[in-house]
């Protein structure tokens, strides 16, 4: 605590507070004021609050670009009770609420958001009393829909809508998606083992979680749907486990869904429900998770799982197969994004090695490690495969499009080139980053072929592909070996890189050549070691 610098008139107010009156019972009101600067980037404040009383604090910045972020920490703990960045979806200014669970004095911190440079003056504005405080926080966060809101509540849903204006709803509509969150509800929690995100207490009128149904397509806000997170917690109470970056969350959901290719508007809203849903479910988890993709790639696969016959996931497939060389979990690809959605596929492929239990359980290694940390260990509980190992069988897996809902993909993996002659043969693009693959078609005339990696500097792995007409074999390499291509209808070769680190923003080409020479046939090729169903295989085009 000596490096805890309380601004004077947070200690005076403490003091004032204290004095013949002990404690604030009825509701009170403060104002603070102060300047974030380059050397000096968080204020902090002391709060005295007794067990049972509500608190509203709200930061605003005062002509400038500061982006505020506020957080509640208990004494003694570095870990926040109540955290906010941006109070809703438009403003960068901060809000929360918060019912102490105990008395004390707690700490108030206001600091800019991390990584920004902005500084300027602020206001704090501080209330403490009843519940009934909350009030104050309508009219500033979340979704304002008019005077004619209206909610509708589930058993574990308020569903906030308006029969009026551009945002209004259907009946029909708004019965569909109250079924909809329930049964997206019923899945993910009741039948996957996912933990219950924590409740808002209070945030939208009472303690389920809330759903705002708003014309996003008709302002133009390119989404058709999203998920807000609120207020860190640190640990989700419905956890077994102690979190640290746990937190609240709410969604919002387009109003109707008229012209939107993909399906009907209940199709497109249901498939909307399940993603969004399992994001709040995520930051029940961790709202701090630096790989993005992990975030997109498994609310994308929900969508396949939890409503099936309306699932949206699909299209996003066709980007991921066509960038098969970016570094895994990128999200600087020429889709803007889109790979990290089009990887779904992985979470299916570990679901389907390991059960449906892996999800979650990878979820809860991510509310304590980051990134790929996460997933190794999540491997290592299930069996003995390594992360490399894992995704280069799921990038062959793609080659061979052995997925359920292949036929929906419209896609086959991008092809480098048609290997037809002996010699030396490369990439057509830049290179293969972290975790990518190339795919080349073998397509010469004779039995026996050795094919070798050459100047890649020994960091990257061979494999073949035989398409016999009923599966797809795959046959490890290492760093080359003797192919049989005439035995196959289809011979393909991937050149996997199996190098990888945490920082997905500094992906790195690797160079590479594949040396193609006749061999005597005295060598016995190499045997496959896994084989993927030709079901819905198609010729690399």
């Amino acid at each position: 605590m000596s490096a805890l610098r309380l601004k004077q008139v947070g200690i005076a107010w403490v003091c004032a507070m204290m004095v013949g009156v002990g404690m604030v019972s009825a509701q009170s009101g403060y104002t603070f004021s102060g300047t974030i600067t380059a050397s000096n980037v968080r204020d902090w404040y002391a709060i005295p609050l007794r067990a049972g009383e509500a608190i509203v604090v709200t930061a605003d910045a005062v002509d400038s670009a500061l982006d505020t972020v506020i957080s509640l920490y208990p004494a003694g703990s570095d870990s926040p009770v109540a955290n906010n960045d941006d109070r809703d979806f438009d403003s960068l200014n901060s809000a929360f609420g918060y019912i102490a669970e105990e008395s004390g004095t707690y700490r108030l911190e206001i600091t800019r958001y991390p990584g920004s440079s902005e500084v300027g003056d602020y206001e704090l504005s501080v209330t403490i009393g009843t519940e009934s405080i909350f009030e104050i926080l309508t009219p500033i966060t979340r979704v304002n829909l008019g005077d004619g809101a209206a909610f509708v509540d589930t058993e574990h849903f308020r569903i906030h809508y308006t029969f009026e204006g551009k945002d209004a709803v259907s009946q029909e509509f708004l019965d569909a998606v109250t079924l909809a969150a329930e049964g997206s509800y019923a899945f993910q929690i009741g039948e996957l083992g996912f933990v219950p995100p924590p409740s808002d207490q209070w945030m939208g009128g009472d303690s389920r979680y809330d759903i705002y149904l708003k014309d996003l397509i008709g302002t133009g806000e390119g989404a058709l749907g999203y998920a807000v997170p609120e207020s860190t917690v640190s640990d989700n109470p419905n956890s077994p486990e102690i979190e640290s970056h746990a937190g609240t969350s709410y969604l919002v959901v387009e109003n109707d869904f008229m012209d939107v290719d993909g399906g009907t508007p209940i199709q497109l809203m249901r498939a909307t429900v399940a993603h969004e849903f399992n994001h709040l479910v995520q930051f029940g988890y961790d709202t701090d998770e630096p790989h993005n993709w992990v975030f997109e790639a498994t609310s994308t696969y929900m969508e396949t799982i939890t409503f099936p016959e309306d699932q949206d996931a699909t299209g996003y497939v066709s980007t991921a197969y066509q960038y098969p060389e970016l570094c895994f979990g990128t999200i600087n690809d020429p889709g803007f994004g889109a790979v990290q959605y089009g990887e779904w596929t992985v979470m299916q492929a570990m679901a389907d090695a390991y059960g449906q239990t892996f999800v979650p359980d990878l979820w809860r290694n991510l509310a304590h490690l980051d990134g790929f940390a996460a997933l190794e260990a999540t491997l290592a509980a299930y069996g003995s495969q390594t992360l490399p190992e894992f995704i280069a069988m799921q990038r062959t897996r793609n080659l061979a499009r052995d997925y359920d809902l292949a036929p929906l993909f419209d896609a086959t993996v991008w092809l480098e080139e048609v290997i037809n002659d002996t010699g030396r043969w490369t990439y057509t693009g830049e290179g293969i980053q972290e975790l990518g693959a190339n795919y080349f078609s073998l397509a010469l005339d004779g039995d026996f072929y050795d094919v070798r990696l050459i100047n890649d500097d020994g960091a990257l792995i061979l494999y073949a592909l035989g398409v016999d007409g009923e599966q797809v074999e795959v046959i490890p390499l290492g760093r080359g070996g003797v192919v049989e291509p005439a035995r196959y209808d289809n011979f393909y070769l991937m050149v996997f890189n199996p190098v990888y680190d945490e920082n997905l923003s500094d992906c790195v080409y690797y160079d590479y050549q594949i040396d193609v020479t006749e061999s005597d046939g005295k060598t016995t090729p190499a045997d496959p070691t896994l084989s993927w169903s030709a079901r819905y295989f198609e010729a690399l085009r």
